[in-house]
């Protein structure tokens, strides 16, 4: 019973395993060519026998089918012999089972008895209700029918009857399978022979050469030196963690346990930057190892997932202190001590600061010099009376050759001053989130890199998109494939209205990002979205 339908199927399949192997395109046409020279005698057997029942059967109708299955009584001994077949058949035995399982076969009995001519009526469903939620594929549409043959055979039908009750049974496929989804071959394939990202590579062996050439990157890199400079011992053991970890994420045979991710990580201070960070030092290694890009794509991907477990207790602990300085710093200022406790501890901060070998070649002997701005400025920062008057601190730290890894030791130091002075935890996150945004201001650099995204041989990013219209386009297609997504449809399902809203202010903030006019108000985005629940999945 091979049809043109069937063979088609295993050509497509066939060219696609060929593109797979990278074979030319006109050496796969010439072979699929060939092989289509064998489809009369791969499909004839069944062509004219399903012609032969089909005229048959429009000529004379299934009253003789009716009674070549032996009537009533034929058709209930079959469905008897259909029962015990499809009961223990693993294919499709899933569909066959239940405390109802005598009412479907009652049922079904009397809607085959109907279509092979029996003189009654049938009282059931439709079969595209009945099935409308199973799910039902070809393949298994395909074990039914060989069970259904079987079971004629053995309850004496010729083969002319079973070819004929073939025909009519097979009327029923696209009833059957209402829910049956276009099959994508490429997509069945390379899931069927992919290797894991894992073995792709190189094993172990591999992951270990990528672990080595990361960390120097990473050592290197100002955004994330100061989570990777340690002690030899330390930097070995978390080598070895590191492999285990990469292992068992892309596939290996590691034992290492992901759930132990979020504990290990909880306070590193990790945020979002620098998770982006390290992925672009990623992204660097796995192009000087000569992965292939689809091959990077994957292990990538396989890496954001574990995003959420790497910046959560950052993302937590910061935003309860926001939320808290948000009531008002006159009352953070109360608590760290007022002018005096501030100018205390920034004693205690610049006496670490200045054993701190990171920070001697940035900084060096200006360090004493720094510390009765740094104290008025951190005073009036932290909720104290405006006294500061000097210059900006961009402008200050112009000429000092300062990074985010200088910054980043002076925040761990200024939080190791605030726990000798006896803080509490959640007042030192209170003070780091009120400090984080100098960041910005200090390092001048950071605007300029982003600016130099934004802007590329005299063209903003939004003239290199295409500009509005593309950019609206865009922003329409996602939206329209978001509303499709099962992953994210809950937030973008929404009234026609309230769509359209959406999109625009979408659209707006967008554009603004990418260099047009500004017409969104940015300091609504996190209100807008905080009690949305969406996470990092989500994103």
């Amino acid at each position: 019973n091979i049809t043109d339908y069937h063979f088609d199927a295993f050509l497509e399949n066939f060219w696609v395993a060929a593109e797979l192997m990278e074979t030319e395109s006109a050496v796969i046409q010439d072979a699929v060519d060939v092989l289509g020279h064998v489809r009369k005698d791969v499909t004839s057997g069944c062509t004219v026998r399903l012609e032969v029942a089909r005229k048959r059967v429009e000529s004379a109708g299934t009253d003789g089918l009716y009674e070549a299955c032996g009537g009533e009584e034929g058709l209930r001994l079959f469905m008897d012999k259909l029962y015990e077949h499809i009961c223990v058949d693993s294919r499709i035995q899933h569909y066959f089972s239940g405390s109802k399982l005598d009412a479907v076969k009652s049922v079904q009995g009397q809607y085959l008895s109907v279509i092979f001519g029996a003189p009654i009526q049938y009282t059931g469903r439709p079969l595209d209700r009945v099935h409308t939620v199973m799910s039902i594929s070809d393949y298994e549409f395909d074990c039914f029918l060989e069970s259904a043959q079987t079971a004629l055979r053995e309850v004496g039908a010729d083969g002319s009857s079973i070819d004929e009750a073939i025909v009519i049974m097979e009327t029923a496929r696209r009833d059957v399978l209402i829910n049956r989804k276009p099959h994508d071959v490429r997509k069945t394939q390379e899931a069927a022979s992919a290797k894991s990202v894992y073995e792709r590579i190189g094993g172990d062996g591999g992951i270990s050469n990528f672990v080595e050439q990361m960390y120097e990157k990473a050592t290197a890199d100002v955004r994330t030196k100061s989570f990777f400079e340690k002690n030899k011992a330390k930097v070995s053991v978390h080598k070895k963690q590191l492999v285990s970890f990469l292992s068992k994420l892309f596939g290996g045979p590691s034992s290492y346990e992901l759930s132990d991710v979020r504990a290990a990580h909880y306070t590193l201070n990790l945020s979002d930057y620098h998770f982006d960070c390290l992925l672009d030092i990623f992204s660097s290694v796995f192009k000087e190892m000569g992965v292939k890009p689809r091959d990077q794509q994957d292990a990538i991907q396989l890496l954001q997932p574990i995003r959420s477990d790497v910046t959560t207790g950052y993302t937590v602990r910061m935003e309860m202190a926001r939320k808290n300085v948000e009531k008002g710093k006159d009352q953070l200022f109360k608590r760290l001590g007022a002018s005096e406790g501030i100018t205390q501890l920034v004693e205690m901060w610049f006496n670490i600061a200045k054993s701190d070998a990171r920070l001697k070649d940035a900084i060096g002997d200006s360090i004493d010099k720094m510390k009765a701005g740094a104290t008025i400025f951190l005073v009036e920062l932290l909720g104290g009376p405006k006294a500061y008057k000097g210059r900006s601190l961009g402008e200050i730290h112009r000429s000092i050759d300062i990074n985010d890894y200088h910054f980043d030791a002076l925040i761990g130091d200024l939080s190791r001053a605030l726990l000798g002075a006896g803080h509490p935890d959640n007042l030192i996150d209170e003070v780091m989130v009120t400090v984080e945004p100098v960041r910005a201001e200090v390092l001048e650099k950071v605007r300029a890199a982003m600016d130099s995204v934004l802007m590329r041989d005299g063209k903003s990013l939004l003239e290199r998109f295409g500009g509005d219209m593309d950019l609206e386009t865009a922003v329409e297609g996602m939206y329209d494939k978001a509303v499709e997504d099962s992953r994210v449809r809950f937030h973008f399902e929404k009234a026609k209205a309230k769509q359209r809203q959406v999109r625009r202010k979408m659209y707006q903030y967008i554009c603004g990002q990418f260099g047009g006019p500004q017409q969104y108000d940015n300091a609504q985005l996190r209100p807008t979205h905080y009690n949305m629940n969406i996470t990092d999945y989500h994103f």
